[in-house]
């Protein structure tokens, strides 16, 4: 059974992913406090036996992007919670004969709105357009100095039906107050929970390296999306938050978050034969509202 140090153990990917695997790897939880289940980097500093054992690191650090709004202070939370723990794991392990394979998380936000792209797209690190490619550029450059097999995982929007950012999405609906956001056209790159956790396992049992982006092979625009979870839910969608006000109401967060518009291909999860359980929105809207996702 391979052994999996996982940082960011308390978030919501890292938990769903230790209930979907607990019988096939032995999990090496990481967090900033001492429990029963989870240690500390002092304390796995220390244990060099525990050090030895690690086969994989999937690297899940980093505090939620959506949840406030992106104040100079809440940047810097951003960006620190990624790069230093990347920063640490890269300086425990270069120094070591022995290399896990590192798995490191990073987000569609990369990429830039003008063509569809996949894993080929090049990627500029020297320059950020906004601050959603600040953030992943700069994670992605910390991983990268890691001289161990490397997988850098691109994730789009989480949707599960209890955790991530679609029952954020959905109250509106609930309250009659669901709508369009902006004009409705942009490109927001999702994946179902259940496939990015397969796709997950599917990295590390095969030993696959380098860039995979883990989204859904069917995109949809924000009209188009809403328009399914309307009528998935029978509710109404007659609403519009248009931009101005989403600018005034969430700042640079909604702009980038919620009106920038993103294409993304999974062609080498593609390529592979990657089976995706939830391919398209309405077989994952559907499994979220009979609570199957």
């Amino acid at each position: 059974m391979k052994s999996i140090l996982i940082t960011g153990s308390n978030g919501y990917i890292a938990t769903e992913f230790v209930k979907q695997f607990a019988g096939k790897y032995n999990f090496i939880l990481l967090s900033h406090k001492t429990t029963p289940e989870h240690i500390t980097w002092d304390e796995l500093n220390k244990n060099q036996s525990l050090i030895q054992s690690i086969n994989i690191v999937l690297n899940l650090a980093g505090c939620n992007i959506g949840d406030k709004r992106w104040s100079v202070k809440r940047k810097r939370e951003i960006l620190s919670s990624r790069i230093e723990t990347t920063q640490k794991i890269v300086n425990l392990f270069n120094v070591r004969d022995k290399k896990p394979h590192l798995i490191s998380a990073s987000a569609i936000g990369i990429y830039n709105s003008n063509q569809i792209n996949d894993e080929e797209t090049k990627i500029d690190y020297s320059h950020y357009g906004n601050f959603s490619e600040e953030i992943t550029k700069c994670w992605e450059s910390e991983a990268n100095q890691y001289l161990g097999p490397r997988t850098i995982t691109r994730f789009g929007v989480v949707f599960s039906g209890d955790g991530g950012a679609f029952p954020k999405m959905l109250k509106p609906f609930t309250l009659g107050l669901g709508g369009i956001l902006g004009d409705g056209s942009q490109y927001m790159p999702w994946v179902a929970l259940l496939d990015l956790l397969n796709a997950l396992d599917f990295l590390m049992t095969y030993e696959k390296q380098g860039v995979y982006n883990i989204v859904a092979p069917a995109m949809k625009n924000n009209a188009e999306l809403i328009k399914l979870i309307a009528k998935t839910w029978h509710k109404t969608s007659f609403m519009t938050m248009p931009k101005f006000l989403i600018k005034i109401l969430f700042g640079q967060m909604g702009e980038e978050l919620f009106l920038n518009s993103i294409k993304v291909s999974p062609q080498r999860l593609i390529n592979d034969k990657f089976n995706f359980h939830y391919p398209d929105l309405e077989s994952a809207l559907t499994a979220i509202k009979n609570k199957m996702l």
